[in-house]
């Protein structure tokens, strides 16, 4: 929502929300069917310094290994690979079915970063 606000903001998106349950005159239930839930799993991966973290996001390594890790999920998950605005890590998750899956993908992604910015 960055036409109103320059962070994530919940209580603007739930005021967001409820402006599309009004217009849609559909209850957040209905709107929600379409969504599918999967397990997610999150890793922090302390990189040397925040500088560091841009270089890691920008290794062939990593960016390989996230579009390869996407490939396999085939739809079927998301994988997310972000710095941390406040610390120095860089965030991985993913969210996958079933959990053993979700968890082994960003293992190995974290993996990736721990050998290229620690």
């Amino acid at each position: 929502f960055s036409k109103y606000a320059s962070t994530g903001d919940g209580i603007l998106t739930s005021l967001k929300m409820m402006e599309v349950m009004l217009a849609k005159k559909l209850p957040l239930s209905k709107l929600a069917e379409p969504v599918t839930i999967y397990p997610q799993v999150l890793i922090n991966v302390p990189v040397a310094d925040k500088a560091k973290k841009e270089a890691v996001l920008s290794a062939p390594a990593l960016q390989s290994a996230v579009a390869e890790q996407e490939e396999k999920l085939a739809g079927n998950g998301r994988v997310l690979v972000r710095p941390s605005g406040t610390e120095a890590l860089i965030r991985v998750m993913v969210e996958a079915q079933p959990e053993p899956v979700a968890r082994e993908t960003a293992e190995l992604l974290a993996n990736v970063i721990k050998n290229h910015g620690s």
